[in-house]
């Protein structure tokens, strides 16, 4: 995948991420700038790279 692709499924795997936290599991995802919500957004945004390359190399 090039840069571009990576930075697109990074964000949007930071937004499944806050999503996951805060209707799965019932605590605040993303509150702000803050190291809470930075280690929320890049274990979202790992998981969904870890997925996609996967999924890509099928």
């Amino acid at each position: 995948m090039g840069a571009l692709a990576n930075i697109v499924v990074g964000i949007l795997g930071a937004f499944i991420g806050g999503f996951l936290m805060t209707n799965v599991f019932g605590v605040q995802g993303v509150t702000g700038f803050n190291i809470t919500s930075l280690l929320v957004a890049i274990g979202g945004a790992v998981v969904l790279l870890f997925l996609v390359g996967m999924v890509r190399r099928r």
